[in-house]
């Protein structure tokens, strides 16, 4: 699913307004239902607290978005935003634990996707500057939104020691910005290292909080004085000499406050439209109709402070999650595992704070990467909590028993697959 939302050269899954759209989210659905027959027996994994919290922002969510669709007929409602939300649940029947040996294949496999990526995006961008290249990418396909590829394709090379793949996709993302300076780019290469140094093995379990606690003090400082943000992204346009769409972007965010206001709680419960209609420089451009450009602004505004509860919460609760298990892996030796984990936390890391200055959850495509990313790392499991080497070393002495082999490691050939994974 992923690699198709990459190569979609003609936007289909994003921009396309036909249900023909929905079709990238059977491949996962189909997936698990694959394993639902083979096996003959439905064996679900149990529900983590993000599980729930997702669950019900999905059934808040779908609620309105169909009454929205069949009742009040509206054709531009949230169903793109909570449809694929599907896809993040799809994990649960796959009931065996994920080996160390899946782990590297699947990081291996993420790498080259990034690659592939950040190669259209290189041909998207020098045929807008140049006709000696081939114009058979729609334009805009390749832009801030989709620009995670890049950092997961990066982590993914790094972390899996591919060197070489590393190299090329650094020599990309280099283009990339040099032909498209966009403020994005610095912003995702930031939250890609941050969450590697949240991520270092040997480091504070306290770095997590300090990180998400300077940039949510970050954040409500640029809010507060938002004059003096706004100031400075114009004054980065003009030193990058890119196009200042602060205009288009102030009157959109505008909008979406004063639709929050007039029903602060529970919005318009998702029934409503996801898309604005502003007018740029105070009244005097001509008027526009596009998507909320941050996805807070928009779940507060037609869901409601509900709403953006419900979405927070869930992303805290996968953060505490995903960094748990991680921890876990570490400790236990299964570095493979806990690679893959730290690699996926840099694409969702960078989604969710992209989502402040683009439309991610609003499109299918990147709405089913976002939740297919979620679904992977929830797939990965729990740590194997074996004892301490020489705990276990004295043990087997003592009962006079051969130490066992390692269970799924690579390079154990005779290893058995680890147990099932806890289901229902």
């Amino acid at each position: 699913m992923l690699l198709i939302v990459t190569v979609d050269v003609a936007d289909f899954t994003d921009r396309s307004g036909s249900p023909l759209r929905y079709g990238i989210l059977f491949i996962p659905v189909l997936g698990a239902l694959f394993v639902v027959v083979r096996s003959g027996v439905i064996r679900i994994r149990r529900l983590t607290t993000s599980d729930r919290v997702l669950g019900l922002f999905m059934a808040y969510g779908l609620f309105g978005s169909i009454y929205g669709r069949l009742r009040l007929h509206e054709t531009s409602g949230a169903l793109p935003v909570f449809l694929p939300m599907l896809v993040a649940f799809t994990y649960l029947f796959a009931t065996w634990q994920l080996t160390e040996a899946e782990a590297d294949r699947i990081t291996r496999r993420i790498a080259w996707i990034g690659l592939v990526y950040a190669f259209l995006n290189v041909i998207a961008n020098l045929s807008v500057l140049s006709t000696a290249f081939p114009r058979f990418i729609a334009p805009k396909t390749y832009r801030n939104s989709k620009v995670f590829f890049v950092a997961l394709g990066a982590a993914a090379a790094w972390t899996s020691r591919r060197r070489p793949v590393f190299a090329c996709l650094l020599v990309l993302a280099t283009i990339i910005f040099a032909t498209y300076r966009s403020g994005t780019n610095a912003v995702v290469f930031l939250v890609t290292l941050l969450t590697f140094f949240v991520t270092k093995p040997k480091g504070s379990p306290l770095r997590p909080y300090v990180v998400a606690a300077a940039g949510v003090a970050i954040l409500v400082f640029a809010v507060v004085n938002f004059n003096s943000t706004a100031g400075v992204a114009s004054d980065y346009f003009h030193a990058v000499a890119k196009k200042d769409n602060n205009n288009a972007r102030i009157a959109l965010y505008q909008n979406g406050f004063q639709t929050f206001k007039k029903s602060p709680w529970v919005g318009s419960a998702f029934t409503g439209d996801i898309t604005e209609t502003v007018i740029r420089r105070d009244g005097l451009g001509a008027p526009f109709t596009a998507p909320f450009h941050d996805d807070y602004i928009m779940v507060a505004a037609t869901g409601g402070l509900l709403g953006l509860f419900l979405m927070i919460w869930w992303i805290a609760a996968t953060e505490m999650v995903v960094l748990r298990r991680y921890r876990g892996f570490v400790a236990s030796g299964e570095q493979r595992k806990a690679g893959l984990l730290r690699v996926l936390l840099v694409g969702f890391n960078v989604l969710f704070v992209a989502a402040l200055f683009n439309p991610e959850l609003s499109a299918v495509g990147r709405g089913s990467s976002i939740f297919g990313l979620y679904a992977l790392m929830m797939l990965v499991g729990e740590p194997m909590r074996a004892p301490a080497a020489p705990v276990r070393a004295r043990a087997q002495a003592a009962a006079g028993s051969r130490p066992a082999p390692a269970l799924g490691l690579a390079g154990d050939p005779g290893g058995r697959r680890p147990p099932r994974g806890r289901y229902r």
